[in-house]
């Protein structure tokens, strides 16, 4: 499986600890804005370079750049939507980053993304489920 992280599911440790957990099973991948949003989260909280590193690596975590194709795409995503560009740049970027990459966005903040469908978004309670119930179905 596929993912996306909205910088918010970094409040969430227990959330954290699980992904690390279990990073085996799927590709997590994150936005350079989630990146930058998580990464100063830690700074202004005085959490080390370092542990943001190690952490980043612990997730196996792929760390997604702009390109101009994503830079338009945002644009028009943001034309779809109902919500206004200049209070939610960043949410465009992100779930627009999600759509590219072919990944489930998990974030805490379901509304702001549900312009991307669905099927792209879960909350992280309804991943761990998913993944629970699917590792049950295996055995």
């Amino acid at each position: 499986m596929r993912i996306s992280l909205d910088s918010n599911v970094f409040r969430d440790q227990d959330f954290i600890d699980w992904l690390q957990a279990a990073k085996d099973k799927m590709e997590v991948n994150i936005s350079v804005i989630s990146a930058l949003e998580t990464y100063h989260w830690y700074n202004i909280r005085g959490i080390s370079d370092e542990l943001f590193k190690k952490d980043m690596n612990a997730l196996g975590a792929i760390v997604n750049d702009l390109t101009y194709q994503e830079i338009f795409a945002i644009s028009k995503n943001a034309k779809k939507s109902t919500l206004q560009f200049r209070h939610h740049a960043r949410d465009f970027m992100i779930g627009t980053q999600a759509l590219k990459v072919k990944s489930t966005l998990i974030t805490f903040n379901l509304h702001h993304f549900k312009w991307l469908g669905e099927e792209h978004l879960a909350s992280p309670d309804e991943l761990v489920l998913f993944m629970e119930s699917n590792t049950e179905k295996d055995k």
